[in-house]
């Protein structure tokens, strides 16, 4: 964190405007017929011209060899030591959630505070195998949303814990959030999602003695919920994940003075962009809409973060094809949010999720970096070996925002 203080006490904030432009899961691997990466299969003629006037590059999470996941990927994104902050998946949920139940009823304003307890969850089909209840789909055969909001709503009315507020927050298809608020709560306890089919679901286990009360909670939780949905084809049970307490992170705007727009379709995106200090705008639901979003709000903001999601999406479904037209389809409106004139723009992702992988990777993230003072490299189009020759380099992805900054005489001299 002593590096945060220092690029702190350099800010020094102008009118330049700033762009994050967010690929999940960006990099691929080559197709075993073609020899070729999406990213290298993808005709995006825009994203090709920004890229032949950028610096270009790779950028790492988390160090060499080792695979982040989307937490740590973009706390590094915006440059933050992701080695000394941990942020739990289902504080993420909840703070990228609009709508939020107690008792069966909305809650307005919700805020999640300091001593709660957030956690991911998913309807899961468990059945008894050979005598025991296992884990036979993961997802519940991802049922509508409007079926598990049903089931959210009925949940939240009938289940109770002494000495407990319960905070059920709905989610897309077979995920949901949720929220525990009572004395002596903390979130160190291991996950109830063996992560696999045919095993058992976990029972949830203090990783130090503090946590003891929590994991009672979450237990007792788990089991009523388990009861409610008996009579359920496939929605039978549910698994908890990502079990934490809100971490105590210094914001963006208060690190550098800056104005902070986030624009993201997903929950967990929103919800890291709150945690930062971004003020998260409108609820788009496809690309056109975020577009939209970020030519309403470009006056009102000093750094963006736009976030395209389904990259990685269809890359944990092994779908190329899927991924390429997805790069191909954002390509124009890429473009149009250059002309809105922003003074830096990075175009990069959080981590690498090959399609041929399906799975987040340890890879390095092809990333391309312009300014109106760029000294840029002769990589003719965005990908993972051409970024590997470009002139920034293979650098730690927290620096990426301080270039940015940088760039934009937005951090004085460091030192005499």
């Amino acid at each position: 964190m002593k590096r945060l203080e220092t690029l702190s006490a350099l800010a020094h904030q102008n009118d330049k405007k700033i762009l994050i432009w967010v690929f999940d899961g960006i990099g691929g691997l080559p197709h075993p017929d073609t020899g070729k990466t999406e990213l290298e299969c993808a005709n995006t003629p825009n994203i090709d011209a920004f890229v032949q006037k950028s610096m270009t590059g790779r950028t790492m999470a988390f160090g060499r060899g080792i695979t982040p996941g989307s937490g740590p990927g973009h706390l590094a994104l915006f440059g933050y030591p992701n080695d000394q902050i941990v942020i739990g998946r289902g504080v993420l949920e909840v703070l990228g959630s609009s709508k939020v139940l107690k008792d069966g009823k909305p809650v307005e304003g919700f805020t999640l505070s300091k001593g709660d307890v957030a956690a991911r969850g998913n309807f899961a089909t468990e059945q008894i195998v050979d005598g025991t209840a296992v884990i036979t789909d993961r997802r519940a055969g991802k049922p509508a949303t409007e079926v598990s909001g049903a089931l959210i709503k009925m949940l939240s009315e009938n289940v109770k814990i002494d000495g407990v507020e319960i905070f059920l927050l709905p989610g897309k298809q077979h995920r949901f959030s949720v929220v525990f608020r009572g004395e002596g709560l903390v979130g160190d306890v291991i996950e109830t999602d063996p992560q696999v089919t045919g095993l058992p679901k976990l029972a949830c286990e203090a990783n130090r003695p503090e946590a003891a009360r929590a994991a009672e909670v979450i237990n007792a939780f788990v089991e009523q919920v388990t009861t409610l949905l008996a009579d359920q084809e496939q929605a039978r049970t549910v698994l908890l994940r990502g079990i934490a307490g809100r971490p105590d992170v210094p914001t963006l705007p208060e690190l550098y003075g800056l104005r902070c727009g986030a624009i993201a379709a997903y929950p967990m995106y929103r919800g890291i962009a709150n945690l930062l200090g971004f003020d998260v705008l409108g609820q788009p639901s496809n690309h056109r809409e975020e577009i939209e979003t970020l030519k309403a709000n470009y006056d009102k903001y000093d750094l963006f973060y736009f976030h395209i999601k389904e990259t990685d999406s269809v890359s944990h479904l092994g779908q190329f094809d899927e991924k390429v037209k997805i790069f191909e389809a954002c390509d124009s409106l890429f473009q149009e949010a250059l002309d809105l004139g922003f003074d830096a723009v990075i175009i990069t992702g959080d981590h690498c999720t090959p399609c041929v992988l399906k799975e987040h990777s340890w890879h390095p993230i092809p990333t391309a970096f312009w300014h109106k003072d760029c000294l840029f490299d002769d990589t003719p189009k965005l990908t993972e070996r051409g970024c590997a020759r470009g002139i920034l380099g293979t650098i730690p992805a927290r620096d990426m925002v301080p270039l940015a900054l940088a760039a934009t005489g937005q951090l004085l001299k460091y030192g005499a």
